[in-house]
């Protein structure tokens, strides 16, 4: 093929088209074209808003609330509670789910790297997925919990990275990409999902 063609699919799959091309390249190419493909992403996304009490935006698919065993109680609130509190209850969940799954896959991966940090908090961040401080204490966005499996483990080692770097180096980066594979493929990922963050 003579031409690149980036097309945006269902799901919110960024599609490239060309002939053979190197990895390294590929990549750049997705940097330059980085601002129309997030324009691209949030039309799409834009028309696949969840319907807050009836749906769930969760681990990167959206759920029917009244279909899956998992989301019952937070079913039973929303039929029997406050319409305005439909917002709290879902935060309620997703706190409650990151507080069980974000520390296994911090044991995971912080026995994996040999790196163990003193403490995991949980808050709700409009900018961030997740933050380490110098002193060993992670945070993690409860929304995370909205992300799909792969970006929810790049925020992880992400973090878990952080107490060896902090900042952004190359040698962090290689880091990442030693315990997380594709790294940049699934970092990528998350800034494209990063858009469709609900509550």
């Amino acid at each position: 093929m003579k031409n690149i063609y980036f097309r945006i699919g269902e799901e919110q799959v960024v599609r490239v088209n060309s002939s053979k091309m190197s990895k390294k390249y590929l990549f750049e190419l997705i940097d330059e074209r980085m601002q129309w493909i997030m324009a691209g992403l949030e039309k799409s996304i834009q028309k696949e808003r969840m319907v807050v009490g009836k749906e769930i935006l969760y681990r990167g698919e959206t759920y029917l609330l009244s279909e899956d065993e998992r989301f019952k109680a937070l079913h039973l609130k929303c039929i029997n509670g406050d319409s305005q509190k439909h917002l709290i209850y879902y935060q309620e969940f997703y706190k409650r789910d990151a507080q069980k799954y974000l520390a296994e896959r911090l044991e995971y991966f912080g026995t994996l790297m040999q790196l163990q940090p003193k403490e995991m908090r949980l808050r709700r961040m409009k900018r961030q997925w997740g933050n380490c401080r110098s002193n060993g204490i992670i945070t993690f966005n409860i929304h995370l919990m909205q992300a799909p499996q792969e970006c929810i483990d790049y925020v992880v080692v992400h973090e878990l990275a952080h107490m060896v770097h902090m900042n952004h180096s190359k040698a962090f980066h290689h880091l990442v990409e030693q315990y997380l594979p594709e790294s940049k493929v699934k970092r990528m990922r998350l800034k494209m999902f990063s858009t469709s963050i609900r509550l």
